[in-house]
């Protein structure tokens, strides 16, 4: 006789959790032939393997070392590195303060889990990176959407917000944000730098972007514009990722003495420490110089690849599609104009062999709040040509979607 399924006590915070369908476009987006501007990954040919195997060399008569047990803050030659990289960014930090995480998500993850319980507010922008809003939930805490616009948060209505809710947290993405490419500006991170102080919560700015900026005026991060009195209510988090290769797993975070031992406890639970001989090839990278040669080469290739996006929508989409052009990062956030949303679309693009991201999937609450005509693009992934073709193809994909065509594509 079979036995029953165990019926497990869950956490009540995991009963809410909304998982949305981004990662169920995954195998449209990979059949041969489809052009994807579903994902946010970093264009794969453009890794620097050889600088990374030149570095992997360097470290090898010490390898030995390297494959035993480490220090859960990091290795002291990758601190000193992101320190270094820090610096040239505007932030100024102690070796205390600093952790290396398993990228910028897991550094979220730990501050969210220091800092929240059940019950407590937070505050993030609307629409936002889901997995953010999940390391947020996961703890029980109530996550709150604030509006954002082309400029970024809304920082009036997140001061209303804030004084309503006395959040714990407020997270922002300032440098090209996910989903929606915008940044804000330098007298908007004054602003929510005030607003931590007056508010009293901890700031966190998600910085996996700050480097890729093909246009416009640099912008310090909001953590390099922190004085004494509003420096201890701001954390950042950054990572390796987006500049040398996701696969590596290295990001970092800034947090307060304080904020940051207990980050330190919390990652012992999770992992004991970051693989010591990827650390010390990362660090090597860094402060061999490869890094600075090669950070250049990948923001020369996106920036085309963003214009050559901006190009494709403007001149075969045309008015049929609203958007600001993003000043870096890896997303554009567009709009359908007309009677046809992006859901409805999607099946549609995927039979014409596009696949996009609908804005819905990127909303705190996907039943209110959401615009359906929203849809992410990316354009890091895909050359000029492809970025064209794509475009071309959603191009047809919407007109057959306006004339009711049968579409044999289903999504649940």
């Amino acid at each position: 006789m079979m036995s029953a399924a165990p019926n497990y006590a869950f956490a009540d915070p995991f009963k809410e959790i909304y998982i949305p369908p981004i990662r169920s476009l995954a195998p449209y987006a990979s059949r041969p032939g489809t052009v994807s501007l579903s994902g946010g990954y970093p264009a794969p040919e453009l890794f620097d393997v050889e600088g990374l195997r030149e570095a992997s060399d360097r470290i090898m008569p010490n390898l030995r070392g390297y494959l035993q047990y480490a220090n859960v803050e990091g290795q002291a030659s990758l601190i000193t590195a992101l320190i270094g990289l820090c610096g040239e960014r505007g932030i100024a930090c102690a070796p205390d303060e600093i952790l290396v995480t398993g990228g910028a998500q897991h550094g979220m993850a730990l501050l969210s889990r220091v800092l929240l319980a059940q019950g407590d507010n937070v505050i993030v922008e609307d629409p936002a990176f889901p997995n953010t809003v999940q390391a947020f939930r996961y703890t029980g805490a109530q996550v709150h959407g604030v509006p954002v616009t082309s400029a970024g948060v809304d920082v009036d209505a997140l001061d209303d917000m804030a004084a309503r809710l006395k959040p714990k947290i407020v997270s922002v993405v300032a440098s090209f944000s996910n989903p929606g490419g915008a940044t804000v500006s330098r007298e908007n991170r004054l602003r929510l730098l005030q607003l931590a102080v007056k508010h009293r919560f901890l700031l966190i700015e998600d910085d996996p972007y700050g480097e890729l900026r093909y246009c416009g005026e640099k912008v310090p991060p909001i953590m390099a514009l922190a004085d004494a009195q509003s420096r201890p209510w701001v954390a950042y988090t950054s990572t390796l990722s987006k500049t040398m290769a996701p696969g590596m797993r290295v990001g970092w975070l800034i947090a307060p003495a304080e904020i940051r031992r207990r980050c330190v406890s919390a990652k012992a639970a999770d992992d004991m420490s970051n693989p010591v001989w990827i650390q010390e090839i990362a660090a090597q990278y860094i402060t061999g110089g490869r890094y600075h040669e090669h950070v250049p080469r990948i923001r020369a290739a996106y920036g085309v690849r963003c214009d050559a996006l901006d190009r494709a929508l403007t001149d075969t989409l045309g008015d049929r599609v609203s958007y600001v052009k993003p000043e870096g990062g890896m997303f554009f956030w567009v709009r359908l104009t007309g009677e046809i949303d992006a859901t409805r679309l999607l099946p549609y693009a995927i039979e014409k062999e596009v696949v996009f991201v609908p804005g819905q999937g990127f909303y705190l609450d996907p039943a209110r709040h959401v615009d359906l005509h929203a849809m992410r693009l990316s354009f890091v992934t895909v050359d000029d040509a492809r970025l064209t073709l794509g475009v071309e193809r959603l191009a047809r994909a919407l007109e057959a979607c306006e004339a009711g065509e049968p579409v044999a594509v289903s999504l649940v």
